[in-house]
């Protein structure tokens, strides 16, 4: 059986999960099948990363007052200390694909935490990647398109290769256990999962 081409549509983060619309092609038989799926699998640092990495193209795009601080040199860099200061009240919460070939472009959305601590939500318009050279076109439509296929790439990771995050657990102790047990620190060297398990122990012991 032909295994489709699968082509991320639209994608947004919520709570560290994920939601997605993407196209299963099937070249060979000629059809297309329409996929959305609500994830609950906690999502990768990567994919957050990537994500991250669009908020100067938000900022740009919609013309906020920050856009001043990315050139061509910076906008797809890792931000400075001072300007990630200055862009932390942005965030982008999904991204829409659209057009095709020449005409190939995304739609950002995000959210702007305001200074009485209100949220804008913000969408940014349509913005094709090629159209660098236009006089009225976005400047850094190949920057943008570059990190879209970054979000692309790790959502189709989260999504096919189970490239998730990890859940931080924690161990609740029982409540009668004795308060003044005493229990000697490890020596150095030895590993944090294995002193958990050795102080179980001592629990075990003393109850």
């Amino acid at each position: 059986m032909e295994n489709p081409k699968n082509v991320i549509e639209k994608a947004s983060l919520r709570a560290d999960r994920c939601e997605v619309t993407y196209k299963e092609k099937y070249t060979e038989a000629n059809y297309t099948n329409e996929v959305s799926k609500k994830c609950d699998q906690i999502i990768h640092s990567d994919l957050k990363a990537a994500f991250a990495a669009l908020v100067p193209f938000l900022v740009t795009v919609t013309e906020q007052p920050e856009a001043k601080l990315f050139n061509r040199s910076n906008i797809d860099s890792v931000p400075t200390e001072a300007i990630q200061k200055e862009i932390d009240k942005y965030v982008v919460t999904g991204y829409s694909h659209g057009g095709s070939d020449e005409s190939a472009g995304v739609t950002i959305i995000g959210q702007k935490i305001l200074k009485s601590g209100q949220v804008l939500n913000l969408i940014a318009p349509f913005t094709k990647f090629s159209s660098d050279d236009a006089v009225d076109g976005y400047s850094y439509g190949s920057e943008l398109d570059l990190a879209i296929q970054r979000c692309d790439w790790e959502v189709s990771e989260y999504l096919f290769s189970e490239k998730y995050g990890v859940k931080q657990e924690q161990l609740d102790f029982e409540s009668d256990a004795p308060v003044d047990a005493n229990i000697e620190p490890k020596k150095k060297g030895k590993g944090r999962k294995k002193m958990n398990i050795e102080e179980a122990k001592v629990f075990d012991e003393t109850a």
